[in-house]
């Protein structure tokens, strides 16, 4: 019987090999599939948590990134208030009724001056900090660096230095981009007379011609460079001082000069220009919805609005001839409350005396944390974040990378 076994296995001996051979490499694929299949699934796993990881940092940076700007609006508004400062003028006014009409012309540039610059400034806050906030968000993801110096992590210091350049654009950028647009604005509104009426049209037009020639689009230029007015420099110089590459090739200060250098590019790109010009046109839109409110209604309308003059048609009359000065005390610049809704005549105007006082003040609730306001809508620009999520995306390593 051992025998006929034995001739058997030996008859068939290749069909065992070629059997067991196949059985054994169906067995050895199955645990390599399943180990592959249990490896991919880790690995998807991993990706998922990455991405929901990422997420939650990117969302925290932009709560982050809009709190910060909200923050800073005090110091907008001071640095607004102490370069361009109407009260000083209005004191003014009250001592010196005699020159009552030359002081009045410079309480105009100053009006249109703050709005302006609250529009600008509040823009390159904007967009600025987002950046900045956004590209060290892209360089902490996962506590590590790109480039040169992958792995090595950013510390608390290194951080702080970085995010320290935001004093350098509360207390230079902002006065010196206050100081060019008021030259802008000079040179648009000085020939303006007080008492002659805009319409909105009108006022919109003016906006543009100062932001032409902030933008360096104007066709005089040759008037522009005789008046030594120029348009604005890069977006940069406005927020901080251009690097200086530091001594050695080693430590935080050679990583702190690679981030600035990053920055700086971004904020001279073509892509920040656009965005701070939307932002700017958005700021513009809110200004004329603003004094869209105290435009007067058609004379068919009047008769639901109560009284047809308050505290602001009291202002043509102070700066005209033999007037008493009194009146000029009736009117604050911080206190401004619309008279009736924003329906009115597409031919309604408003003197440049009328609206002085609404321009002036207009940067106290425009810069304020309040929803509605021109700070808050500017942070909610679609625009404004691609391009915070484009740098985030940009900086931003994977886990183990």
């Amino acid at each position: 019987m051992f025998a006929r076994v034995k001739d058997f296995l030996y008859r068939h001996r290749r069909k065992f090999v070629i059997g067991g051979a196949i059985i054994g490499g169906v067995a050895v694929l199955s645990r390599y599939a399943e180990f592959k299949l249990l490896e991919w699934h880790d690995q998807q796993t991993r990706i998922l948590m990455e991405k929901q990881k990422k997420r939650q940092h990117y969302e925290n940076t932009h709560r982050t990134a809009n709190a910060t700007v909200l923050s800073l609006s005090l110091n907008m508004k001071e640095v607004i208030s102490k370069e361009l400062d109407a009260d000083i003028l209005l004191q003014a006014v009250r001592e010196q009724p005699q020159h009552k009409h030359s002081i009045w012309e410079q309480l105009k540039i100053v009006g249109f001056s703050r709005a302006i610059s609250t529009v600008y400034i509040a823009s390159l806050v904007a967009s600025a900090v987002r950046v900045q906030l956004m590209l060290l968000a892209g360089y902490t993801f996962g506590d590590v660096i790109q480039s040169c110096h992958a792995g090595a992590p950013i510390s608390q210091t290194l951080q702080q230095k970085y995010l320290s350049v935001l004093h350098y654009l509360v207390e230079k950028g902002i006065p010196k981009l206050t100081s060019q647009v008021t030259q802008a604005v000079t040179h648009i509104v000085t020939g303006l007379p007080l008492g002659r009426p805009l319409t909105l049209s009108q006022l919109e037009a003016i906006f543009q011609e100062i932001k032409l020639i902030l933008a360096g689009e104007n066709s005089s230029q040759d008037d522009l460079y005789e008046r030594k007015i120029t348009k604005l420099e890069p977006w940069s110089r406005y927020v901080f001082e251009a690097p200086v590459p530091p001594e050695g090739d080693s430590g935080e200060d050679r990583i702190l000069y690679n981030m600035l250098i990053e920055t700086d590019d971004i904020i001279d790109s073509e892509d920040f220009s656009t965005v701070v010009d939307t932002l700017i046109q958005h700021g513009f839109n809110h200004l004329l919805d603003r004094m869209a409110d105290f435009y007067p209604l058609p004379k068919s309308q009047q008769g639901f609005c109560g009284s047809n003059e308050n505290w602001v048609d009291n202002v043509s009359r102070d700066i005209l001839p033999n007037v008493s000065t009194s009146e000029v005390d009736s009117f604050p610049l911080t206190q401004i409350t619309p008279t009736h809704s924003t329906s009115f005549s597409n031919n309604s105007s408003l003197p440049v005396a009328k609206l002085v006082p609404l321009l002036s003040g207009v940067v106290h609730g425009a810069l304020s944390p309040t929803p509605g306001q021109l700070l808050q809508k500017i942070l909610t620009v679609d625009k404004l974040d691609s391009l915070g999520a484009n740098v985030y995306e940009a900086f931003a390593l994977p886990f183990g990378q």
